[in-house]
Parts: C-alpha cells; structure tokens; sequence
C-alpha cells in the first residue's frame, strides 16, 4: 500500500511540473533564431539537447525535412538525421549511459548557402525512481559552411543595363568555405508512469519530459571573410508532454521550444491531441498501439503551425506546415515551410534486445 500511495503521488506532482512549465513560457518574449530548426521539434530531440539521447526511449532514429520561403525566393531546404539510445545489459540497471549520432544539412538562398553539421553525443541518466529520470549530456562535432559565389550578380556586371556574367564583379571574393568545431550541453527530466513494468488501468498515463541546453557554449569562428565574427551562444528550453484524459481514447500532447541566441528569439509553443485508434499491449511491456495526432503551434511574431503525425506500433510519421504571420507575408503570401518527419522506435538498446524500451 505504501507504494502506491507513492506512485500516486508521483503523478501528482509531475501533473503540477507540467502545468507549471507551460504556463511559465507565456512570459517569453521571442523573434527569429539563427541556427537550424524544425517545427516539430518534438521530431528531433538532438538538435535541441544532447542530453536527449536515450532519455525517453532505448533506441530511436528519426529523419526530418523541410523546406520554406519557395513563394519568395529558391526554396530554403533542410535536412536532419539522427540515432540515439541506451547503453543497457541488463532490465535491472537503473543508471545508464546513452549516445547519438546527428547530422543536418540546410541550404538557403540564390547563393546557396549551405550548411552541415556532424555530431556526436554522450549522456549519463539517472533514475530517480520507477518513474522519474534525470539525464546530462555533451556533443561535440563538426560544422562546415559553403557559399556558390557564381550564383551571384554584382553592379559592376551591369552595362548599360544589361548583365553580363562576363564582366568583373569589381569585389574582393572571401573564403567560399569554412569549417568549425562546435559543442554543447545539457540537462533533461524525463518521466514515464508506464515505464519499469508499471501499467495503468483506463488509458490514465502520463509521460514526458523537459530540458535545458547551451550550444555553442565554445564560441566558433563563424565568418567566410576571417573577420573575427564567432557564433552567438545559444540556450534552449524544451518540453514535450503526453497526458491521457482517463477512461477515454484522448491524450493531450502539450510541448514548447525557446531559444535565444545573441540578440534573437524564438518561441514556439501549442499542442497536439492524440486519438486512441488502437492500445497498446498493457502485458508485454513494448508499445503495439497506434494513435493519430492532430493540432497546432505557435511561433511568436512569425508563423502558426498545424502539426499532424501517425503513430503506427514502433513507427511515426509526422507532418507540418508553417503559415506565415510575420512582415513577409504579404510577399509569401502567407506560405511559410513544408515538413515532414520520421521516427522508428527500436526494442531494446544499442546492446540488443535486453530491455523495457522506457
């Protein structure tokens, strides 16, 4: 009896933590981010915390893309990959590393712009209880940029109106590309009242997690022309619930991102909601449901997010479209950036299938 009454009193105060954070991010103010980003951020959890690696699950890869602005000018485009999990012999360990592998890859503009970054990371989680875990983590990778200064037009190619890729471009051309060394940390609680063999009766769980992040924390040389510019700093906030209204086939799947690096913002918060199409296994321990999602987020001064996603036994995959509310839309018309995600769910950890995937 007493420990259900701690149990139960677990989920109490989780419930407030939850509450808590997503009514405290309304004080936020925001603007644009610098960095690479996804809408569905929930999709790539590398890219906002190395600390994410194995946190909520024992082995995961995810694949993103998006792309945006092509109303505008040459479609921005941006692609993302990831694997992550536990390092777990045995279902008994409670403490245990984890790492991961992320790779992005983004191009912008007429000068095709591109960015790619490779990294890796390492995290150590700690179980608090059956329920709760607190996890922190390091990356640490490689990042390069490139320019196509061909697909540029300068004045002084213009004579008498006309442009004439022939003429000189009278500039001093800077480096076309640059490579840096970047890092960054973090800390993470996660917390699944269904993990370590725990099943609920009715639909009532309750899972998630929320963290925080510094990247960039070693400041890189980030200039083509070597003029001394280093990248700006970045912290992150993150969250991402997942609260079943007992008795029923609804979750609620509450979440939201900052951001704020230099002199800039982001804020990006809303929720999607869950519909039941088929439970999970409440016997086996490993996930055989199926679910559809379906809501909308939030990006402060810029755009609103209408999210989907399908979840499918171990699989999901999500969709998403930025309509755009900021200063630009009446030259984008109002559109904004297409996504889609993928995610595949392992059972088990990087040693096999040796474990509760929680």
């Amino acid at each position: 009896m007493m420990k259900k009454i701690l149990h139960i009193s677990d989920l109490a105060i989780t419930r407030n933590l939850c509450v808590f954070l997503l009514l405290s991010i309304f004080t936020l103010g925001s603007l644009k981010a610098q960095d690479i980003h996804f809408s569905q951020f929930y999709m790539a959890p590398l890219l906002q915390n190395p600390a994410n690696a194995g946190a909520t699950v024992g082995l995961e890869s995810t694949l993103n893309y998006r792309t945006q602005w092509k109303s505008v000018t040459v479609p921005y485009k941006t692609f993302g990959a990831a694997v992550h999990g536990r390092f777990i012999k045995k279902k008994s360990q409670k403490n245990f590393f984890a790492a991961g592998l992320n790779v992005n890859y983004d191009e912008a503009g007429d000068g095709l712009l591109k960015t790619t970054s490779f990294s890796g990371a390492l995290a150590y989680h700690v179980r608090l209880n059956k329920v709760h875990k607190i996890g922190v983590g390091f990356t640490g990778g490689l990042g390069q940029r490139r320019i196509d200064f061909g697909n540029f037009e300068w004045g002084s190619q213009y004579s008498e109106g006309v442009y004439n890729a022939n003429l000189p471009t009278g500039e001093t051309l800077m480096n076309p590309t640059f490579s840096y060394l970047d890092f960054a940390t973090g800390i993470v609680w996660s917390f699944d009242n269904q993990s370590g063999r725990i099943h609920t009766e009715g639909n009532n769980y309750l899972k998630g997690s929320a963290g925080f992040a510094i990247h960039h924390f070693n400041r890189p040389n980030y200039s083509f022309n070597e003029t001394g510019e280093k990248l700006w700093i970045k912290y992150v906030a993150h969250a991402n619930f997942l609260i079943s209204i007992p008795s029923s086939k609804i979750a609620v799947n509450p979440g939201f991102l900052f951001y704020s690096q230099g002199p800039n913002r982001q804020i990006l918060v809303g929720s999607m909601i869950r519909y039941d199409i088929l439970p999970e296994s409440k016997y086996t321990g490993q996930y055989k449901g199926a679910g559809a999602y379906l809501g909308a987020y939030v990006r402060a001064g810029d755009a609103i997010v209408i999210s989907s996603m399908l979840e499918f036994a171990n699989y999901a995959i999500g969709f998403s479209y930025d309509a755009n509310l900021s200063t630009l839309r009446p030259a984008s018309n109002g559109r904004g950036g297409f996504e889609i995600s993928l995610r595949i769910i392992g059972n088990g950890s990087f040693f096999g299938r040796t474990m509760n995937t929680r």
